[in-house]
């Protein structure tokens, strides 16, 4: 009988010592009612970061994965092993802050796991040695030992001393509100009190505070982004899916549920909430310029494409309308990164077809992601070749492996020979970009359902979006359409030939001759 005490006392305390190492099996152990489900990808990511013991960490989770759970939960174990004397927990209001610590209580008290590795836990409310009274209505102590105050963004922080001990833990939940967070004044004032008064709550004489901060994105311009992109915050930014919607966990979310979700914000017109709260990708609703109702959709059968018209246009007698693939013009386009180094932009590559018929231009193809030369290379003669391209447009800004020679050779080399186009980045991509909006509004531009999720999500979150490769290289077609005297035809069908003075007005960013440009076999293509 002893020798069982003796072993149960034994595991018990080894219990505790993985309890005290690692938030992960302190989640699982200790709190099993409030972690009941099994821990993803995403979780591991979050607590990993937690238990490497850096002083200030900022966490970009998405919406539903237990941000506020495992926020409470590092405070409780701060509490139950007494690893800090005095607890702020902070969120948007000083309601929402309260909430929590109130189930920190409940979660505390009502847990029989608890009761068995730590006691009785007492619990005592408010406290006098606080300079402002008001602190003492939602205050609250464990143990008598550990003193825990919920606070608002913006509320008194100065000053906060406790038994003379300063916070040494800072827990930042949910701190940004999104709609707060759309005016510019919100924003710096709550950047000023962030770093002027809350980071100088800690004792620069001891170890230090610990700060941890986590939320999800909800503007580029938000205190978090500032946190994400600062080398004094050790940092991770997480998404459930990648831009094609693909799960990044499939223990979390399986790419067939996503879609599903995002199918339905598709519907409803709200996939800038879906990019907010389930990929860390603001969208400023104030600013926004592309608009889920302004795209349109086609299906590539390869020989055909089908136009789908949106419900609310359908009508009853309506016949499906095919496209001759064969008499449209197609024009490749490529926008390579400079390296393939992780933290580079991605290459994009697109084939689009314009039909100046019935005024469309159809996205036919997008490849988007980190690709070395000569991946470049066998991508864009792909394109080329399968589609027959008349134009091949190229990005030759800033670019190192891959030139303008190495191009012009592989052309001769592969046998392919549409129009180079040399594509200079001029100006602000943010400038180059806007320049599609009046083609989608006018309902010109209809994206392939196969293939233009990662186009849309990089539309939607126009001018703050995440990444650019894709629509920066689609907003090249208005260059290459106005350069090469691509016009759509008039409404009332009839034909104008253009002038022979347009051709003299052509201006590219190196001169070439008509026979380089192919003015010839252009007029005639036309």
């Amino acid at each position: 009988m002893a020798s069982t005490l003796i072993s149960d006392k034994i595991d018990l305390q080894s219990e505790m010592a993985l309890c005290l190492n690692d938030i992960k099996v302190c989640c699982g152990v200790i709190f099993p009612d409030i972690f009941y489900a099994d821990f993803s990808i995403l979780h591991d990511q979050i607590f990993n970061l937690i238990n490497a013991g850096h002083k200030k960490i900022a966490i970009a989770a998405p919406r539903g994965i237990g941000k506020t759970s495992i926020a409470r939960a590092v405070a409780m174990r701060s509490i139950l092993f007494h690893l800090q004397s005095f607890i702020v927990y902070l969120s948007n209001s000083a309601t929402s802050a309260e909430m929590q610590t109130e189930n920190m209580k409940r979660d505390l008290m009502g847990n029989a796991k608890i009761r068995q590795m730590f006691g009785n836990i007492k619990l005592a409310v408010g406290d006098g040695a606080l300079p402002d009274e008001s602190f003492s209505k939602s205050a609250w102590t464990a143990y008598g030992r550990t003193f825990v105050l919920p606070r608002g963004a913006g509320q008194q922080v100065r000053g906060l001393n406790w038994a003379n001990h300063r916070p040494g833990l800072v827990i930042i939940d949910d701190l940004e509100d999104k709609d707060e967070i759309r005016s510019e004044e919100n924003r710096k004032k709550l950047k000023s009190w962030f770093h002027a008064d809350l980071m100088k709550t800690e004792d620069r004489y001891s170890d230090g505070c610990i700060f941890i901060y986590i939320d999800t994105i909800k503007h580029e311009d938000s205190l978090l982004v500032d946190l994400l992109n600062s080398p004094e915050w050790a940092s991770v930014q997480l998404s459930i899916c990648d831009n094609n919607y693909n799960t990044l966990d499939k223990n979390y979310m399986t790419t067939d549920e996503i879609k599903s979700e995002v199918a339905e914000h598709r519907r409803l017109g709200t996939l800038d909430e879906f990019y907010m709260e389930r990929m860390n990708m603001p969208v400023s609703l104030e600013d926004r310029v592309f608009k889920p109702e302004s795209f349109r959709y086609f299906r590539d059968r390869e020989k055909q494409l089908e136009i789908i018209i949106p419900d609310k246009e359908k009508k009853k007698d309506d016949e499906v309308e095919l496209i001759n693939a064969y008499r449209l013009m197609h024009v490749t386009i490529v926008d390579p990164a400079k390296t393939v180094k992780v933290q580079s932009a991605e290459t994009a590559i697109l084939t689009i077809a314009v039909d100046r018929e019935t005024r469309r231009i159809f996205v036919r193809d997008i490849v988007s992601r980190k690709m070395y030369p000569d991946e470049i290379y066998d991508e864009m003669f792909r394109q080329v070749t399968f589609y027959n391209s008349f134009i091949l447009g190229y990005e030759v800004t800033g670019l190192n492996q891959f030139i303008i020679q190495p191009v012009e050779q592989e052309c001769r080399v592969r046998g392919v020979h549409p129009h180079l186009v040399e594509l200079n980045a001029k100006g602000r991509k943010e400038a180059r970009v806007a320049t599609l909006a009046p083609l989608y509004r006018l309902g010109y531009v209809y994206h392939n359902t196969a293939n233009c999720l990662g186009l849309e999500g990089q539309l939607l979150g126009f001018p703050r979006s995440k990444l650019w490769d894709i629509m920066d290289a689609l907003s090249y077609i208005t260059f290459i359409m106005d350069k090469m005297a691509i016009m759509f035809d008039p409404s009332d069908g009839t034909q104008e030939e253009p002038a022979d003075d347009e051709y003299d007005e052509l201006e590219c960013d190196r001169e070439m001759t008509e026979e380089e440009m192919g003015f010839g076999d252009f007029q005639s293509y036309v």
